[in-house]
């Protein structure tokens, strides 16, 4: 992990590829859970198509939230 940095640096080949740290099952399902009810709340709330949109988390621990991202229409 200390030699991420080195990526930037690579070959056109390498230079979109991304990584990170692996979590633990549990905190995947609480950032699922998480993502669920923000696009509930987000529908309950009157909001048009959820399928619009990209719901992410971003934050560590405690400080965790969801952000909601209007998805590209040619990648979508």
């Amino acid at each position: 992990m200390e030699n991420l940095r080195n990526l930037r640096q690579a070959v056109d080949k390498f230079k979109r590829i991304g990584i990170s740290n692996d979590l633990h099952p549990k905190e995947r399902e609480e950032i699922k859970l998480m993502i669920e009810e923000a696009k509930q709340e987000y529908i309950a709330g009157g909001g048009d198509n959820a399928e619009n949109y990209r719901f992410i988390v971003v934050g560590k621990g405690q400080k965790r939230k969801v952000i909601r991202v209007q998805r590209n229409r040619s990648s979508a």
